[in-house]
């Protein structure tokens, strides 16, 4: 088992007017922490204002691993600060509290655990960024400065990663496999392999640890595929200060995954006009939307690439402060040509510069939706990609330990082993191997023998 302590690395004002932040680094700490952030209050008044921390860093746990259990923490103290039990740090998605119980920090420095929690590890990570950690910093009294001391907070998480399974492939005969070598996997994961022959003629064959496998044979050809976004989605800001609005008090992404499931032919509405826009003024965020094309061939030419959004801009107006434009991306590198939204009124637009594309990088594909002070709603998108696929071969399975997988194109898989019986040569019409203690049927016989070795025939 392994423990990782993941810790925030943001931090979300529900009022910049009244609560401002010194030091912030140093409450993007665990709670061993011995430094503080301080939040000042300096709010005439005993109106409740909060501190959201965020940004854990869940990619720092293997996506395979298994979730043993979790608890959540923050480590403060305050001065002037209520510390009635009716206004108790929360955990958040967003600016919405969930379900959960904490003590109220003191004067004195303490590490607090949340308790009664009502959601699971895979819920919190599903919530990214917009899952945080709310603490309240209402004054006690209207004549007295508020200030809460942050030294950290975090998700610490007990995990069990599988064993590591090592798969190595390998090619004799003219053409390609995918993937090539050595490679980890862990139980469970599916594993998948690609071959390409050279000469569509040539035969094809395949065996895992010594025994013959049954391979799926494409034809190849031209093929027209679309996708539209997948329920996977990030996002991004440019300054950890920022979030996205629905109105002056609500921080939401909810508006932006109405897109999500839905083409620019078949939108999510006709007429919705909620808008979706990023404070402070001056700052942009964006959302990218993902598309699966997994199912086209390693080694496919792409021959045509084109997107279709459907959507709108709050504002006419097109400058710093108002931004609602789009851009296609493989992973994190941009493609094509940035585009705005040219019109206030719902319709469909398509991208005029999608840049080119491989089937490689159309495996993270992702159309990037940008936006400012005065944003805009995407309501829809179509990607639709035209590629010629070879004539090719596949195999799939769930891996459950180590595997050797031999792939055998052309004549080479004609192999034939002989042994001199009697002062005869005699060829040998079944030749076994122990692999991992089972004897095995070997029909290819490349790298059955090592060279320079000497055999013993037992009869």
């Amino acid at each position: 088992m392994a423990t990782a302590r993941l810790i925030p690395s943001t931090y979300y004002l529900s009022s910049s007017t009244y609560l401002s932040v010194s030091n912030a680094a140093n409450m993007y700490a665990n709670t061993d922490s011995d430094t503080y952030a301080t939040v000042t209050n300096s709010q005439t008044g005993t109106t409740s204002y909060y501190i959201y921390l965020r940004g854990f860093n869940f990619g720092s746990i293997p996506s395979n691993a298994v979730i043993n259990s979790f608890s959540i923490k923050l480590r403060a103290r305050e001065s002037g600060v209520t510390t009635s039990t009716s206004y108790y740090p929360r955990v958040c998605n967003g600016t919405s509290t969930l379900t959960g119980s904490c003590s109220m920090p003191s004067t004195t420095v303490q590490t607090l655990t949340f308790s009664e929690l009502q959601v699971d590890y895979d819920d919190i990570k599903g919530y990214g960024d917009d899952f945080g950690i709310r603490i309240n910093c209402r004054r006690a009294s209207r004549n007295t400065t508020g200030y809460m001391y942050i030294y950290g907070a975090e998700i610490e998480v007990n995990y069990t990663v599988p064993n590591p399974r090592t798969i190595t492939t390998t090619l004799t005969g003219n053409g390609s496999i995918d993937p090539s070598g050595t490679e980890t996997y862990y139980d469970g994961d599916e594993y998948n392999l690609s071959i390409i022959p050279t000469n569509s003629s040539d035969a094809v064959s395949a065996t895992k640890n010594g025994t013959a496998i049954t391979l799926t044979h494409h034809a190849g050809g031209s093929e027209t595929v679309s996708a539209v976004p997948s329920s996977e989605f990030t996002t991004g800001f440019s300054d950890s200060g920022a979030d996205f609005y629905q109105s002056s008090s609500v921080t939401s992404t909810s508006w932006l995954e109405y897109a999500i499931g839905h083409s620019a032919e078949s939108p999510y509405s006709t007429s919705n006009t909620n808008n979706t826009y990023v404070k402070p003024s001056g700052e942009t965020g964006w959302i990218n939307y993902h598309f699966d094309f997994s199912d086209i061939p390693a080694g496919a030419t792409i021959t045509s690439v084109s997107v279709k959004v459907y959507g709108a801009r709050e504002d006419a107006t097109v400058d710093s402060t108002h931004v609602a434009r789009f851009q296609c991306y493989s992973g994190n590198t941009a493609k094509g040509t940035l585009q705005n939204f040219t019109s206030t009124s719902n319709g469909a637009v398509t991208v005029t510069d999608v840049g080119t594309w491989t089937a490689e990088e159309l495996y993270d594909a992702q159309l990037r939706f940008e936006l400012g002070y005065y944003g805009g709603r995407m309501l829809g998108i179509t990607w639709t990609v035209t590629y010629t696929a070879p004539e090719y071969y596949s195999y799939s399975y769930i891996v459950d330990g180590d595997a050797t997988i031999v792939v055998v194109i052309g004549s080479a898989q004609h192999d034939t082993a002989y042994v001199q019986l009697s002062g005869r040569v005699v060829e040998v019409t079944t030749l076994y191997k122990k692999v991992n203690g089972v004897w095995a049927t070997q029909t290819v016989l490349s790298g059955v023998f090592d060279p320079g070795t000497n055999y013993k025939l037992n009869t």
